[in-house]
């Protein structure tokens, strides 16, 4: 008889090691190997993100492609040009975007014409000091200059001697067409007891979740983005500009070393994730939020230029004053506590999140940060950020 025999109780035995010996080991197995693949994905998507994908933008283009880009700027500036400096305007270019020369406007040093008689004196590259120096000391029938005017022009280049030169600074020329179309003189709204919920680092794979709550709460919110130029990038960008939020730039490839190295190398940076925003969505954007803020370990030797820089090109850029941490790697209870307890010290808050740095904890915590904000006593009035907002700067 089979039930009872010995042979009934080595099988159950078997049976009783099989399920608590090999089937956890299966499943231990089988778990690795899903977590291990997640893992792979995450590195590979952080990757790509932060610069595997990300294309070299070379913008030191021929003399003949840039003088053709550059015309407008040269062509009041050609006789100038040529009679002080000694430049052939093509090659002045090329020797601009080499960093061996900027363009002065012809009132920086103000000369005469040379008598129709006599040819202009020649050069070759003088400083504006001497070439100017020597066209004043010259007797064959040339004027006298006339003193330039005493006023430091609105824009100068500091050397690093401390001094400070009539010049325009390089990065001045570069992208000329890269200009915010905003208002002058901008009145700012009211907006005392706003929110403006702001996501830097997108678009991601948490894009859509994140656009899911705002639209089951009819919210606009603000995306800074970092755009990587594919399909999948472009298609969520379009996304987010049809939902009617706004989007502002953040940076193209979010290598602090990198875009910090010099204005000219953050001006490059930018029109990179500039022109893949344009090309996806048909939208100029005007906004732009600094990496890492814009006071930060990385930029302190070209702040102050860089900042005016922007500005002077109309660009608007936001900090924040709440920080939800979710990018510091925070829990769900200290994203939501930094969040409820920082925006209760604000008469108006600009909350900084991260579409794809801040992990999964930032859509987990997202929809609980929404209805605290909709349902508190003081009536917070969410809405996205505009040029017409006034900014939040550090």
């Amino acid at each position: 008889m089979y039930f009872g025999s010995v042979r009934f109780f080595k099988h159950v035995i078997v049976a009783v090691v099989i399920i608590l010996i090999i089937v956890p080991c299966v499943i231990c197995f089988v778990l690795g190997a899903q977590l291990n693949e997640q893992k792979e994905e995450n590195e590979k998507l952080r990757a790509e993100i932060g610069s595997g994908r990300i294309e070299e933008y070379n913008t030191r283009y021929e003399a003949d492609q840039m003088f053709e880009l550059y015309r407008d700027k040269l062509d009041d500036k050609e006789g100038f040009l040529q009679r002080v400096y000694g430049y052939d305007p093509g090659e002045y270019s090329s020797a601009l975007f080499s960093g061996e020369a900027v363009i002065p406007d012809a009132t920086d040093a103000p000369v005469t014409e040379p008598a129709a008689s006599t040819a202009a004196p020649e050069t070759s590259g003088d400083s504006e000091p001497e070439a100017v120096q020597a066209m004043a000391e010259s007797t064959d029938g040339v004027a006298e200059t006339t003193e330039a005017p005493e006023e430091v022009p609105e824009f100068t280049h500091t050397e690093a001697s401390g001094g400070t030169t009539n010049v325009r600074a390089a990065y001045e020329m570069m992208y000329p067409e890269l200009y915010a179309d905003v208002p002058e003189n901008i009145v700012y709204n009211e907006d005392m007891d706003y929110v403006y919920l702001t996501f830097d680092d997108g678009p991601s794979k948490y894009t859509d979740s994140i656009l899911n709550y705002l639209e089951m709460y009819d919210l606009k919110a603000t995306f800074f983005v970092v755009p990587d130029g594919s399909d999948e990038s472009n298609a969520r960008l379009k996304r987010i500009a049809n939902a009617g939020h706004t989007i502002g730039i953040h940076t193209a490839s979010h290598e602090y070393n990198k875009i910090y190295e010099s204005v000219e190398a953050y001006l490059d940076d930018f029109k990179i994730a500039y022109d893949r925003v344009y090309a996806a969505t048909g939208i100029k954007c005007t906004l732009f939020r600094f990496p890492g803020g814009s006071i930060n370990d990385y930029n302190e030797s070209i702040r102050d230029d860089l900042i005016a820089e922007m500005t002077r090109r109309g660009f608007i850029y936001f900090d924040w004053n709440v920080d939800s941490s979710d990018a510091l790697g925070a829990t769900w209870t200290e994203m939501y506590n930094n969040v409820t307890s920082q925006t209760k010290a604000c008469n108006r808050a600009v909350i900084l999140m991260h579409d794809y740095n801040g992990g999964y904890n930032t859509i987990l915590v997202l929809e609980d940060i929404i209805r605290w904000l909709i349902s508190n006593e003081r009536g917070y009035k969410l809405d996205k950020l505009t040029e017409f907002v006034k900014p939040v700067q550090f």
